[in-house]
């Protein structure tokens, strides 16, 4: 089972990608590394037609990328492929989603959870957040549909027992 990293964002789905994009495109995360050529392939959702669009960064800025997710207001789905995984934006939620990772190496290895503990509180910190939820791959299927908030996601894990764990934010040491 791979493992995800989600967090809730009061930003818009455009402002959390120019976020993204633009500490992707600078000075980069710690944690979280761009593919290695440092083309950023941003793939797009249309929640009213199903359309799926995308642009690269660079050529595109993340001005650009901001731009055209507000002229597109039904894009409701944003991946950002890194070298290992993806960022994956929903309104209201950002989600690390890391295949190759194991949730059951997480909950068993320490090593395993503090690596992902890094990379989730520094995703954290880059938004705000205050709390961070860590889960199997099965997290981010519920959102937009049956969890549209941050309450509503952790609820929806627990009534479908899926493992997960939620921690609070600590500041930067």
């Amino acid at each position: 089972m791979a493992i995800e990293t989600l967090i809730h964002t009061e930003r818009s789905l455009a402002a959390a990608t120019r976020v993204a994009l633009d500490r992707l495109l600078g000075a980069g995360f710690e944690t979280i590394d761009a593919p290695e050529d440092g083309r950023l392939e941003v793939d797009c959702l249309d929640g009213d037609t199903g359309e799926e669009w995308g642009v690269v960064a660079p050529p595109a800025t993340a001005m650009e990328v901001f731009q055209q997710i507000k002229e597109r207001p039904t894009t409701v789905r944003v991946s950002i492929k890194l070298e290992h995984g993806h960022i994956l934006l929903y309104p209201g939620f950002v989600a690390l989603s890391r295949p190759e990772a194991d949730y059951e190496a997480f909950e068993d290895d320490d090593r395993a959870k503090q690596i992902a503990l890094r990379e989730a509180f520094e995703l954290s910190r880059t938004f705000g957040a205050r709390e961070v939820l860590v889960a199997g791959d099965a997290a981010t299927d519920f959102l937009g549909t049956e969890a549209t908030s941050w309450e509503g996601l952790k609820d929806v894990l627990e009534e479908e027992s899926i493992p997960h764990t939620v921690l609070p934010v600590p500041p930067k040491a």
